[in-house]
């Protein structure tokens, strides 16, 4: 079953929210500004629905969002660009930096900064948002034409597929930003939560977040998750042995069932599927006071962004991943998060 409506007005536009139910109880919400996930309700051990995605109580705060990205499409290109500067088939091209001298999450003008045209197929039980953002609007070559779809099948699977296509050659390495607390108790922060990943190599990066070039060996390090982790605590021998203030960090991924997300609390448990290289984990790092969650502000550590993609910098690092649109080649890439019982 889909709803449709109208949860507000951006540039003098309505904002549609959809929310999508499968037969088990399970659901999901999305609204058509930045194609974004608002909410994602799984069933816990005792058949309870519980909100596992960290969202804002209002519009407001989806609309003036540039640093919290909350369950956000993003693209062109998801993560960082070194100087927005790349290279495609020997013509250089330069875009905005929008995160000092670099470029993050496809600028200013990315997938999340748009109200995207929408349409719902009750029978593929899904809503996708499509757009047409010419070069002039973000600053990368060509006119892409991107197909963002959400859909919810009966086997607790949320599929996010991506389709583009564009009449130059461009980058396209798209995500969600969705930020993960199964609990669904958000004051606990990320605290009973085991996060498992299959990832031999992390990659190196320089005090900005820019990619050096090079993969390290996870073996022995506080990056090994292996093996399931309990989150927290890892997040607190970051800040202590590494002096960072906890994960921010792209894993080069082994498989297409890249990690798995448990909550001890709950007993739900989240699978995530790519075909992409890489799985960008950021602990929530920041508190953000200007943004609410349920009336509060969003604290460090209240959710973990889990975030599939190709190596963050890819088009400037050779190994890294293809990361290039081809004109008049069409492309699709698949999410898929699966909800069970641990």
């Amino acid at each position: 079953m889909i709803k449709k409506e109208i949860c507000g007005q951006f540039q003098e536009k309505p904002v549609y929210k959809y929310t999508i139910n499968n037969k088990n109880g399970m659901k999901f919400s999305c609204i058509s500004h930045g194609a974004t996930l608002t909410e994602i309700y799984a069933l816990d051990k005792n058949n309870n629905p519980v909100n596992v995605l960290l969202g804002f109580n209002n519009l407001d705060y989806y609309l003036k969002d540039t640093k919290i990205f909350s369950a956000a499409s993003i693209g062109r290109v998801a993560g960082r660009i070194e100087k927005g500067e790349f290279e495609i088939k020997g013509k250089r091209y330069k875009v905005e930096s929008n995160e000092g001298e670099n470029l993050l999450h496809g600028g200013t003008h990315g997938f999340n900064s748009f109200n995207w045209e929408s349409r719902i197929s009750e029978s593929n039980n899904s809503v996708t948002f499509y757009n047409i953002i010419k070069e002039e609007e973000d600053g990368f070559p060509g006119n892409i034409e991107v197909k963002i779809t959400y859909s919810l099948n009966d086997n607790n699977d949320l599929n996010i597929d991506f389709d583009a296509s564009s009449d130059k050659d461009t980058l396209f390495n798209p995500t969600v930003h969705s930020y993960f607390n199964l609990s669904g108790n958000f004051e606990n922060l990320l605290r009973n939560h085991t996060l498992q990943i299959n990832s031999d190599y992390v990659e190196e990066l320089r005090s900005d977040n820019i990619p050096t070039g090079k993969l390290k060996e996870v073996k022995e390090t506080p990056f090994d998750f292996r093996e399931p982790k309990d989150l927290m605590k890892v997040v607190e021998s970051f800040k202590k042995e590494l002096k960072l203030d906890g994960i921010d960090h792209p894993f080069k991924v082994n498989s297409k069932n890249i990690a798995t997300l448990i909550s001890k609390d709950t007993g739900i448990r989240l699978d995530i599927e790519s075909e992409r290289n890489a799985l960008i984990v950021y602990t929530l790092n920041a508190c953000y006071d200007n943004f609410k969650m349920n009336g509060k502000s969003i604290a460090k550590h209240m959710a973990v962004a889990l975030e599939p993609q190709t190596l963050p910098d890819a088009i400037n690092h050779k190994g890294f991943g293809h990361i290039v649109l081809n004109a008049d080649e069409k492309k699709h890439y698949n999410i898929k998060y699966h909800f069970s019982l641990a």
